[in-house]
């Protein structure tokens, strides 16, 4: 055994902790130096003539090596931490080989690679007992794999030895099952204690699923409400997500004093702390090892600042950690895990000692009772020992704080290490710290399913992204912004459900929408009766000028829309129009508008059709439309497949005369149905192109954040805006609650924005200041993301 001084910082334990480095080596940009190429099972060094002595036809059995297995992740999600296990084991191996071996003979490693998964483990300690015939087994690297193999080994008599797996059920399973690696229990009740000990009493979580987070979670969330705090918020994540902003923002509206992480990957937990810092969250962070690791600190970069975590650190005053580390170094040309590492080291000289008791690598119950009874210095701490459950005692963890990403460097990891954990007296004794400001509350209602969805849902996300900036700027009076959506459906009843959602269960008094005139005209009375603010980007029906004090819009009005496609038909010398029209409210707000200013112009209506949104068949009324010889057909569709399908089949039908629309036919989904028929449609929309440096500057955050062109230019612009005029209002009345007060700071804007410059709200609340285009489609081998299959003719003429 060695001597060493006392070590008060030790394992914080978590095999699958380290599955953030392997995901930092696998990251994007200029990632932290990466360990020299990771060594499979197969590849692994193994002693050779050199470390360990072969048996020969005159040798006894007793005269071959010791053999013990091992199981470490070699691949998968934790083969950063297998990895540097397995090598911290062949060293010490070497070490020990290279000393004479024990009682003479020496010690081989045999190694399967465990995939950090509870079925790869099983496979992986069948091949070690039923093949290697081995009796002792070093590993697993990963929690779960670790309770997968478990209940073999204990049923088999095989002694199970970890370093790494941390999780409280390991404790359960089993008189032949040990680790070094110290139960997250400890971690648990420690992370709690601190959290606690800074004043916080409302803490929030995020979890992957995983063996390993979720007990650390569950652990730390336990011993929390044990004492008198409140868990307000809890969020879990699967191991293959990349974008936790949707959990996040739950959390960060459920207004906690503090949030806690726990990962199992470092992409993962680099990824989250970097996210919650850019939607505006600046209260505390928390976290066991893996958001603290490198490449998780790399991910995250500055937003790491000041997260405090609950870890394992070696004792820098203890001069057998230091000379394993530099050994290793010297040996593999890096360091990374110390702790692990050593822990993994320790272990196999724990091995050998048990192993110098039995004399016999089969001797599984001789090698249970030896680590029953021995106490240990080495590499982690000074006498520590194993208590009945096969769990080490007498090493306790660090809390870590990160550094600046300007002061990280190599030697500190990352982070200072602030001392123990405190303990429950002086976590129970801590003041409680002050409360962070309620953020704003305020509904949006979309049609996130239905008929309108394909342009509900990115209108969704342009307000999403306004509320994201928002926050990372500092929120508004120094409170967050809060959006809560609903699913509105593109229609009346839906809508009104979604508003009393809003409205009795998350109380708001400001809502943004609808994305759908008919879902706006069903809700908008309640709104006006009850003093609610509704906002809209995109209803454009003329009947929402009416609705009432409460009811505004950007959204440019189908009068307007219907006075430019008239004047544009008969400048065009359409003036004997044909029609068909979805049944909506907004469909038949284009037609008529439309009809009129047409009629008013001269021209007049000689076929008109309608149909029901569930209709997928248009060549009947299509036939009359074309039989009745009109100079020129408009469409008035509220859904994308409509529009594109009556497209497609005017022009099957062997009609070959202008076709004009509103937006909707010209959008991705319809023009992707109608395909070449498309060629030459007209269409008065709001300019798609936004000239506006706020426009051109959305339009490239909204491809960043979402990895799509802003199909919908304008309506996402203009949903965009209204986020930001919402902002404005709140900052003027800082009360979410004041729907009048915000009423009458949007009766007195003028708004310079995406989709326009010095724009108002005239007496019915509708939007002053913006006008339509012409476009028309272009051929489909031209169509691209750039032009969004059009080219802009201009605005409308005026005959």
């Amino acid at each position: 055994m060695y001597v060493t001084t006392k070590n008060w910082i030790a394992p914080l334990a978590i095999a699958a902790i380290f599955a953030l480095v392997l995901v930092a080596c696998g990251g994007n940009g200029d990632a932290p130096s990466a360990p020299p190429p990771q060594p499979t099972a197969a590849a692994v060094e193994q002693p050779t003539a050199a470390t360990a002595e072969q048996p020969t036809a005159s040798m006894t059995s007793s005269d071959g090596p010791f053999r013990v297995g091992v199981m470490e992740s070699l691949t998968g999600p934790g083969e950063t931490y297998g990895t540097v296990s397995v090598q911290a084991k062949q060293m010490a191996v070497n070490e020990i080989n290279a000393a004479g071996g024990i009682n003479g003979r020496m010690l081989e490693l045999i190694v399967e690679d465990s995939k950090c998964s509870a079925q790869d483990a099983i496979t992986a300690y069948n091949k070690l007992t039923d093949v290697d015939g081995v009796k002792i087994i070093l590993g697993t690297s990963c929690s779960g794999a670790m309770l997968g193999a478990a209940p073999l080994a204990e049923a088999d008599g095989v002694v199970l030895f970890s370093g790494l797996a941390t999780n409280p059920d390991i404790a359960a399973a089993g008189d032949y099952i040990f680790r070094t690696a110290m139960s997250d229990l400890q971690v648990g009740i420690d992370t709690a204690n601190v959290i606690l000990a800074d004043g916080h009493r409302k803490l929030a979580t995020i979890t992957e699923t995983t063996d390993y987070a979720e007990g650390v979670r569950r652990v730390t969330a336990d011993h929390f409400q044990e004492m008198g705090g409140t868990i307000v918020a809890e969020e879990r994540y699967a191991s293959d997500v990349t974008d936790f902003r949707s959990q996040l923002t739950k959390i960060i509206g459920a207004n906690p004093d503090a949030i806690h992480i726990a990962s199992q990957s470092e992409f993962a937990g680099g990824t989250i702390v970097k996210q919650v810092r850019e939607l505006g969250y600046e209260g505390p962070l928390y976290s066991e090892i893996v958001p603290v690791g490198a490449t998780a600190l790399e991910v995250a970069g500055d937003a790491a600042t000041g997260l405090k975590a609950v870890t394992a650190e070696l004792d820098p005053a203890n001069p057998k950690s230091q000379e394993v580390l530099n050994n290793f170094r010297a040996s593999y040309d890096y360091v990374t895990l110390p702790w692990y590492l050593a822990s993994a080291y320790d272990d196999v000289h724990i091995t050998a000692e048990c192993l110098k008791q039995t004399n016999d690598d089969q001797d599984a119950d001789g090698f249970r009772d030896c680590l029953y009874d021995i106490t240990w210095t080495g590499a982690i701490g000074e006498d520590y020992s194993f208590d009945a459950d096969g769990e080490v005692e007498g090493l306790a963890n660090a809390v870590v704080e990160v550094l600046p990403a300007a002061d990280r460097t190599d030697d500190n990891n990352g982070y200072r290490i602030l001392g123990p954990a405190p303990g429950a007296e002086a976590a129970a004794a801590a003041p409680a710290a002050p409360a962070p400001a309620e953020p704003f509350r305020i509904g949006a209602m979309d049609a996130l399913t239905g008929v309108g969805e394909s342009y509900g849902n990115p209108i969704l996300n342009a307000k999403i992204l306004a509320v994201e900036e928002i926050n990372a700027a500092g929120g508004v009076n120094g409170r967050m912004l809060e959006l809560i959506p609903e699913d509105s459906k593109c229609a009346a009843q839906d809508a009104i459900t979604a508003y009393n959602k809003l409205t009795d269960v998350d109380g708001v008094k400001i809502i943004l929408g609808t994305t759908c005139s008919g879902a706006m005209l069903g809700a908008a009375p309640l709104a006006e009766r009850e003093g609610v603010i509704m906002l809209s980007a995109s209803a454009t029906s003329p009947d929402i000028a009416g609705a009432g004090d409460y009811i505004f819009r950007t959204a440019i009005n189908d009068l307007q829309l219907g006075i430019d496609t008239g004047n544009t038909l008969y400048a065009d010398g359409v003036h004997h129009l044909a029609t068909i029209t979805e049944a909506t409210d907004y469909a038949e707000g284009a037609r008529r508008a439309t009809v009129a200013r047409l009629e008013e112009l001269g021209g007049h209506v000689v076929a008109a059709e309608s149909y029901a949104s569930d209709v997928t068949d248009f060549r009947s009324q299509l036939t009359k439309l074309i039989n009745a010889r009109p100079d020129g057909i408009f469409l008035a569709a509220q859904g994308e497949f409509s529009g594109g399908t009556i497209i497609k089949q005017v022009r099957d039908l062997g009609y070959e005369g202008p076709i004009y629309s509103e937006v909707v036919p010209t959008q991705p989904e319809a023009l992707g149905i109608a395909g070449a028929a498309a060629t030459g449609l007209k269409a008065i929309v709001p300019n798609p192109d936004l000239q506006t440096q706020t426009g051109k500057d959305f339009l490239a955050n909204y491809e960043a954040r979402f990895g799509t062109v802003a199909t919908l230019p304008w309506f996402q612009g203009s949903a965009y805006d209204d986020v930001y005029i919402a902002a404005e209002c709140l900052s003027r009345t800082d009360d979410d609650q004041d729907s009048a007060g915000f009423r009458d700071c949007l009766y007195d804007l003028t708004w310079s924005g995406a989709i326009g410059d010095g724009y108002t709200f005239d007496s019915n609340g509708d939007v002053a200041g913006l006008s339509n285009v012409v476009i028309e489609i272009l051929p489909a081998d031209q169509r691209n993301d750039d032009n969004q299959g059009h080219r802009i003719l201009g605005p409308a003429p005026t005959p």
